[in-house]
């Protein structure tokens, strides 16, 4: 699920609050699906999972929140608008399938 289930108005970006306040609900969602890993798709899944942002650092590591791995991704409208990182996407992508087959 999305952090926030809304686009906040003009398309801002959520406000550290509002990640804080919806925060509960997305790792209840986890706790309850307990899936075998979870892709964090950018900068605010990012900060509401791990409390940190910069989405290029933190890519390409195997993560942890929850008890449940998290392999941290560029979101889709990254890519678009940068695609010499399709490159590194398609590294996570092939660490996310070798996780999955290991599972």
């Amino acid at each position: 699920p999305n952090v926030v289930p809304w686009r906040p108005p003009q398309n801002r970006e959520p406000s550290p609050e509002e990640i804080a306040m919806l925060t509960p609900f997305l790792l209840r969602h986890v706790a309850l699906i307990k899936p075998r890993v979870v892709v964090a798709m950018g900068n605010i899944s990012c900060q509401a999972l791990f409390g940190k942002r910069g989405i290029t650092k933190l890519r390409g590591q195997l993560q942890n929140c929850c008890d449940t791995d998290v392999i941290p991704m560029f979101h889709p409208a990254y890519l678009l608008c940068n695609p010499s990182a399709k490159k590194l996407a398609w590294a996570d992508l092939l660490m996310l399938k070798a996780k999955l087959s290991k599972t």
